[in-house]
């Protein structure tokens, strides 16, 4: 309204001073009034570039509220893909548009303040011009503020989105942490005797018989405290073959409680295993135990 206003009133002064031109007044006022004239002229220019940095403005205040109040997550995920300093640009050529209205004023009023000097016969045109240069100050002013509380709220999300930034990489280095703690499995391949001596397997059950030295039918188990030192670690996720070797063809046998049938290569009718072990089905394999003690036999 007051841009409208402004103008009206720019309008109403070159007409005053065209009819006056027509009069045919002295060269000196001719001359007096070809420049407010031009005065008056000037103040259309900066009413439009005024005007055009309220625009401006507008779309900056209105960008900052939107990043700085995401209604949704989605809207918080987009707070993170806008970049600051785009907007700090924006911010940096506004501000370089209103020094440059604020310099055009100030020509204008030096312009202005010769003239009233120099006569007094378009002296209440002069007022008006006056009045408008200061009512430009004024918002130009206002302007440099709201430009001020822009830049401290850009840096203030600049800030918002280098905190989002470090808890988005603490986060994602914990996925990866409990990511690689659940793929990470273990693995032994020896003798029963090495691994007996090593507590990794034990012999429980069995009985008595005469005449013979120790039990008969005893169970191969897993000992009941592993050192997973003594075990092999892998990722299951990416180690779907153990190697088994085989010296002379020798079988092995598996005493933890892994799902065989999520093997690639199935045991022998006595549960044994040679060469290798293929595994199909790793989740399914592991999902029992995420240790496997495979013995010779």
């Amino acid at each position: 309204m007051q841009y409208r206003r402004m103008h009206g009133t720019f309008a109403i002064i070159a007409a005053s001073l065209a009819g006056l031109a027509a009069c045919g007044p002295s060269e000196q006022v001719r001359q007096q009034m070809a420049e407010l004239q031009a005065v008056a002229a000037e103040k259309d220019s900066l009413l439009i570039q005024v005007a055009e940095n309220a625009r401006l403005m507008s779309e900056i205040s209105a960008e900052v509220a939107r990043v700085q109040a995401p209604a949704s997550q989605a809207g918080a995920q987009e707070v993170a893909a806008r970049d600051p300093e785009v907007m700090r640009e924006s911010i940096r050529n506004l501000t370089t548009r209103i020094e440059a209205s604020e310099d055009r004023l100030a020509q204008s009023q030096q312009r202005v303040t010769v003239l009233a000097r120099e006569t007094r016969t378009q002296q209440t045109r002069l007022t008006e011009l006056q009045k408008a240069i200061e009512d430009f100050q004024a918002t130009i002013g206002n302007q440099k503020l709201t430009i001020e509380s822009l830049s401290e709220q850009v840096e203030d999300l600049q800030s918002r989105n280098v905190q989002l930034a470090a808890q988005n990489t603490e986060l994602a280095s914990t996925v990866d942490l409990m990511a690689m703690r659940e793929n990470t499995v273990y693995y032994v391949v020896g003798s029963k005797q090495d691994l007996l001596d090593k507590g990794i397997i034990v012999e429980e059950g069995g009985s008595r018989v005469l005449f013979v030295l120790g039990k008969k039918g005893k169970t191969l188990v897993p000992g009941r405290d592993l050192d997973l030192a003594s075990f092999n670690s892998i990722d299951k996720s990416e180690v779907t073959s153990i190697p088994l070797p085989s010296p002379q063809n020798q079988r092995y046998t598996i005493v933890t409680r892994q799902d065989l049938e999520a093997l690639e290569s199935r045991p022998d009718d006595d549960g044994r295993f040679s060469g290798e072990l293929r595994i199909a089905d790793p989740d399914r394999f592991w999902a029992a135990s995420k240790v496997l003690i495979v013995v010779q036999s």
